[in-house]
């Protein structure tokens, strides 16, 4: 039973006016939902930045004790990232692990991640304090 008004009109929303609602709702997703997502990459790439630091000093602390960089190092990787270490310049005849006189160290977007489509891509650090990413504007 519909609940009239004293004026004998019903109340109530027409289907026109709940179709209009759900356009300006589905107009409001679509420019919201890709802004969100971007927001959400440049937060996870501005933490694993981080961390790239953090182990980059790490790696320095390692080469000041030793007087080179190890031949392995292991990163922790997250839900959205993995960690690559590769030793480079390696001195020749050397028989202790800690002979490199370089590194490279880079977190790839997992793929099938939130991350994966994330334009910057691989992002790197080297033992020289360069780092590098798919864009120019990617280290914030």
């Amino acid at each position: 039973m519909k609940e009239t008004s004293s004026s004998g009109k019903h109340r109530g929303f027409t289907l026109v006016e709940i179709l209009i609602v759900i356009a300006i709702l589905g107009i409001l997703y679509s420019v919201a939902l890709p802004v969100y997502t971007e927001q959400m990459q440049r937060s996870r790439r501005a933490d694993i930045q981080q961390e790239l630091l953090q182990y980059s000093a790490s790696l320095e602390r390692i080469y000041s004790r030793n007087g080179g960089y190890p031949n392995a190092f292991t990163a922790q990787n997250t839900d959205f990232y993995t960690f690559t270490y590769t030793p480079t310049d390696k001195v020749a005849g050397a028989i202790s692990d800690f002979k490199n006189r370089g590194y490279s160290l880079k977190a790839s977007p997992k793929s099938g991640s939130a991350q994966a489509s994330d334009r910057c891509g691989d992002l790197t650090v080297k033992h020289d304090g360069s780092y590098t990413a798919s864009e120019n504007d990617c280290w914030e």
